[in-house]
């Protein structure tokens, strides 16, 4: 039930998620990287890559990253790692053994130049084609909200569905979603048997959140106290995850 959550406690995560006996699951933008005003100007750093390594070598492997991005997009922003990931929300899934899953984007042929037309109508607005879904920004013109979410809701007929986030609105396969990626990943090794952690910051984390509480595990959003989430438990920004994250390590 979604409600306010509890701030996670300094050293919390290392406490509360022993790398021995948990799987990791983190959003990336917004969660461990601060979110940029145009997507392809977000990139890791050496200090986080070098955490995620310790992090996954430690749970054997158990870590997984999940975004609504390309997983070739992934890969760019954490070059030269390859991790397990789920990318455009669940759409495609690359497990641990390198085989992936994913949706061709003739799905979006239809839709495409008509939000192309839409996007340019509206000056300030931007159109991410990411293939199998397409994405509607207006960071830099937060007054064409309700407009871009009315023009995509025309769309969300015959499996289509819109995926509401921070300043962006995109349309995906509507049987695809956070939740549906990261049940995948835990019915593989070395997800298997251990319990899930996932940490992200926006809408369209919520569905993961819901999917990690009802297998027992442990959600964290990353966001101001206002937020109201299914996450059970809290942190301020990017840069308090990285503390916890480093915490966590050290006990490793």
């Amino acid at each position: 039930m979604a409600a306010r959550p509890e701030p996670l406690p300094p050293g919390g995560l290392a406490k509360l998620a022993p790398a021995s006996s948990c799987a990791y699951f983190f959003d990336v933008d917004g969660t461990l990287l601060e979110i940029k005003p145009r997507p392809e100007d977000v990139v890791s750093d050496e200090e986080l890559r070098q955490l995620l390594v310790a992090l996954g070598l430690a749970a054997n492997g158990a870590l997984a990253l999940v975004s609504g991005r390309m997983i070739n997009d992934i890969d760019r922003i954490f070059a030269p790692l390859a991790l397990p990931a789920a990318g455009l929300h669940g759409a495609e899934i690359r497990f641990p053994d390198g085989a992936r899953t994913r949706v061709q984007s003739a799905v979006m042929d239809e839709a495409r130049p008509k939000l192309g037309d839409f996007v340019a109508a509206h000056p300030g607005a931007r159109l991410e084609d990411k293939g199998a879904t397409l994405a509607v920004h207006f960071r830099q013109r937060p007054e064409l909200e309700g407009d871009v979410r009315a023009f995509l809701a025309g769309f969300a007929q015959g499996g289509l569905a819109v995926q509401e986030g921070k300043l962006v609105a995109e349309l995906k396969q509507g049987q695809y979603n956070k939740g549906v990626a990261i049940a995948a990943l835990l019915q593989e090794a070395p997800f298997l048997g251990r319990r899930p952690v996932f940490i992200g910051d926006d809408l369209t984390d919520e569905k993961g959140f819901r999917l990690v509480n009802e297998k027992g595990g442990i959600t964290v959003r990353v966001g101001p106290p206002e937020d109201v989430t299914e996450a059970r438990l809290r942190l301020n920004d990017p840069e308090e995850l990285r503390r916890e994250l480093a915490a966590l390590v050290a006990v490793c």
